[in-house]
């Protein structure tokens, strides 16, 4: 566009001065949006309980000028190419070359101001949100897919380059599906780790420090949920580390979900000639001094089994400290051990009945056993 042609005629003067006056016209205008963007951040996004706005609107503001300047300036050198078509060639090729070159320029910058939004999504997720997932999954993830997605970007920009300048994009497109897929079966156990990591950070089944039961009946807490594992430490403080795709896809206890307040058991003998109500009444009452029992109007003594020697039973017990497990199931049974000795309760050692042939039979010897 000559807008200069009134003034100075159809001539190359007036096309390229044109061209640069539009140029300067456009950087007042990105000044002029930078003060608006300014504006609202200060007013409007301050106002929101979310600094997404305040991030968005920061680099929006930050770039615009210089986006709206390429973006002018590339329009402006490709009418300028229209006005050259009766100069000379080295004329034609150099507008040709100025505008080639403005519209690289202009998707790059277009790149990078996609990629500080990104970088944006991903600032104000870590946060102001990772913080209330109780998990450092998101935080190990974010960053990955932040870089994932500045490289899907760029990508997109050389593509939409290449094809601009009528390149055949389908061989490189062809080369990227291929080195994708060989990347994927490279590294299958990793990827299938990592994307049972993030069906743990949405699926939640549980959170730091909970106590849950592994796949191997080992019982822990859970120490740190990763990328690629899960670590849980044990009762004996050995760290376990759980490939995640293993976890997805066994079961797993959860002893702190819902709610902290779990029933665990404890099992004893007693001998064949105990009152068993007494019995169950005084460990009931024992149990239930103790301060880390809870809900002790469910607390039980069940008989379980008729062994060889004993009775075996079980005290049932309910903790709101399932970390605490161990030490109060010994705590449990010294308590029941003082109870059973106090009242003369007595536990049993394993025991056999002999029989020997009576001596009205008339043959006291014990019979030997078939040869």
């Amino acid at each position: 566009m000559n807008i200069l042609e009134p003034v100075l005629g159809d001539t190359l003067l007036s096309d390229a001065l044109s061209a640069a006056l539009l140029i300067f016209l456009s950087y007042l205008a990105g000044r002029l949006l930078k003060i608006l963007f300014t504006f609202a951040r200060r007013g409007w996004a301050k106002r929101t309980k979310s600094s997404l706005d305040d991030y968005i609107l920061t680099v929006l503001g930050r770039f615009i000028t210089g986006l709206v300047v390429l973006i002018t300036a590339y329009f402006a050198t490709r009418g300028l190419i229209h006005y050259v078509q009766d100069e000379s060639q080295y004329i034609r090729t150099a507008a040709v070359v100025v505008n080639a070159a403005t519209y690289i320029m202009a998707m790059m910058y277009v790149a990078f101001m996609l990629a500080k939004v990104v970088d944006s999504f991903v600032l104000w997720y870590l946060k102001d949100v990772s913080h209330r997932t109780q998990t450092h999954l998101d935080d190990e993830l974010a960053p990955l897919v932040n870089r994932v997605l500045n490289i899907l970007v760029a990508a997109v920009v050389v593509i939409v380059v290449l094809d601009h300048f009528n390149q055949n994009i389908s061989t490189l497109i062809m080369s990227l599906g291929v080195g994708s897929l060989a990347i994927a079966l490279a590294a299958q156990e990793t990827l299938a780790n990592m994307i049972a990591g993030f069906v743990l950070m949405i699926d939640r089944p549980f959170r730091l420090s909970d106590r849950v039961r592994l796949p191997s009946g080992t019982f822990g807490n859970v120490h740190e949920i990763g990328m690629r594992s899960t670590k849980v430490i044990d009762d004996n403080n050995v760290m376990i580390i759980t490939p995640n795709s293993e976890i997805v896809k066994s079961q797993i206890w959860n002893l702190s979900y819902p709610n902290n307040v779990v029933r665990f058991r404890v099992s004893f003998n007693v001998a064949y000639d105990t009152d068993i109500p007494r019995m169950q009444a005084l460990l009931i009452a024992a149990i239930n001094t103790l301060s880390d029992v809870v809900e002790p109007e469910t607390t039980e003594v069940r008989m379980m089994e008729l062994g060889e020697s004993s009775i075996h039973c079980d005290a049932l017990i309910r903790t709101a400290k399932p970390n605490g497990i161990p030490p109060l199931s010994s705590l449990i049974l010294q308590r029941i051990h003082a109870t059973l000795v106090e009242n003369g309760i007595r536990i049993p050692f394993p025991q056999r009945v002999v029989h020997f042939p009576s001596a009205q039979t008339g043959d006291s010897r014990v019979p030997l056993p078939p040869q």
